[in-house]
């Protein structure tokens, strides 16, 4: 098990802006986005196995006639991955192919991943409680 800890304040925000010009800027968001993307892969097998264990100790109920813990995590994931590309393409439109298209896009691939971090961290509490 990763013992890692996602807050917004643990995980911070890096000082990108501070590197120079547009293209440091830019590269500074393309290394902070393979490195948070690098701790969601290392987090995900947790969040996943939780809920493999989640539906082990299923019980139906006339409600719910059996366990998808597992699928329903793995559909939202693909589900999310998709969205947060379409989102960040939406957010850097503004800069309409220019310099800033590349710094917003990585700001707001950095910003959601990191929101995800902590999402499935939350989730993986709720899988563990309960």
């Amino acid at each position: 098990m990763i013992a890692l800890m996602f807050t917004a304040a643990a995980l911070g925000q890096p000082a990108c802006y501070d590197r120079g010009g547009d293209l440091e800027i830019a590269l500074c968001w393309k290394d902070e986005d393979e490195a948070v993307d690098k701790q969601l892969s290392a987090f995900w097998p947790d969040v996943l196995d939780a809920a493999r264990d989640s539906d082990r100790r299923f019980s139906a109920t006339q409600h719910k006639g059996k366990a998808s813990a597992e699928s329903d995590l793995q559909t939202a994931q693909k589900n999310w991955l998709k969205w947060r590309e379409s989102e960040c393409f939406a957010r850097a439109d503004w800069a309409q192919g220019g310099s800033q298209e590349n710094i917003e896009f990585g700001q707001c691939y950095f910003d959601l991943t990191q929101q995800r971090l902590i999402d499935l961290k939350n989730l993986l509490g709720f899988f563990r409680d309960h």
